[in-house]
């Protein structure tokens, strides 16, 4: 399974085993989701509930290794997950698993609503901006390098071919198209930006 999977997210780390019953903590990572706004319903990360309705995953300290363990009576305990993984009930064993990350593939992931992106997908496309001269004409702007979470919308960091940083705002003002499949990002510029 692993060598056909081209991509792996981590979706949760283990902190060590709990109680006396063969259970582990694990901690949920949160796998940022942007939003392009306005929106009525925006969803910024998965639920618990979702890692805690996978039936395998891979644990991995750095990337995830064969075979997949099954989580069994898996349940909420405050902000962590408690569950047993299947073969693997000795606390002694669990303890030493503290730190390990638990992957999926991705495309085991949920789909996304339509406005709504998984910011590991968008990170590193091709910028392209509108020009001002003869809308629908699009030139490169740059590479984006990362997005920010703000109170009220998130902000792509675009770099340019020397470095320079510009950022823009994730709302229907600024961003036209997101082509996931060949990896672009067409933008419009707004004044002052």
């Amino acid at each position: 399974m692993i060598a056909e999977v081209t991509r792996w997210v981590a979706v949760g780390r283990l902190k060590g085993a709990f109680g006396v019953r063969g259970e582990v903590r694990i901690t949920p990572l949160p796998i940022p989701v942007a939003c392009i706004l306005p929106d009525p319903n925006p969803q910024r990360f998965l639920t618990d509930d979702w890692l805690m309705a996978q039936g395998a995953w891979w644990l991995g300290k750095e990337s995830p290794a064969e075979p997949a363990v099954q989580a069994m009576d898996t349940r909420r305990h405050g902000d962590e997950i408690l569950t047993r993984l299947k073969g693997i009930e000795n606390r002694e064993a669990l303890q030493a698993m503290a730190g390990t990350r638990i992957w999926i593939p991705e495309n085991a992931l949920p789909e996304l609503p339509g406005n709504h992106h998984y910011w590991f997908r968008l990170t590193g496309m091709q910028v392209l901006a509108e020009t001002a001269e003869d809308p629908g004409t699009f030139e490169p702007l740059g590479v984006l390098d990362t997005l920010l979470a703000t109170g009220s919308n998130d902000v792509l960091v675009v770099l340019d071919a020397t470095g320079e940083e510009r950022l823009l705002p994730f709302i229907r003002d600024t961003i036209l198209k997101v082509d996931e499949q060949n990896h672009l990002l067409h933008v419009r510029l707004m004044p002052g930006l």
